[in-house]
């Protein structure tokens, strides 16, 4: 039986983080992404990258971890933004106001 794959991988350069969950953010994931994502933050210098080309879907609690991740950022006076974001997620987060409290970069399409 192969090993699962971690919902969370994380990436550190340079002062900056960057985090990309393995799937989509929604209420069955939520609780242990929140929890990777608040860990690697404690090794973030400069700022935290939260790159979504990994997800195709988000929730309420979804939006609720994104907004937790901003306000963490803020609280350690570290620069947050989203990359990778497909139209769908793009959508989301346009609905919610998202893009006027931090920088959204819509996926590169091939």
């Amino acid at each position: 039986m192969a090993a699962a794959k971690s919902p969370l991988k994380t990436q550190k350069a340079d002062g900056t983080v960057r985090l990309n969950p393995n799937g989509d953010l929604v209420a069955s994931t939520v609780e242990v992404l929140r929890d990777g994502m608040l860990t690697a933050l404690d090794s973030a210098k400069l700022s935290v990258v939260l790159d979504l080309s990994s997800t195709k879907q988000i929730d309420s609690l979804g939006i609720t971890l994104v907004l937790g991740l901003f306000k963490s950022c803020q609280k350690k006076e570290l620069a947050f933004s989203i990359e990778g974001a497909n139209t769908d997620l793009l959508r989301v987060f346009k609905l919610f106001n998202l893009t006027k409290f931090f920088p959204i970069a819509e996926a590169i399409r091939e």
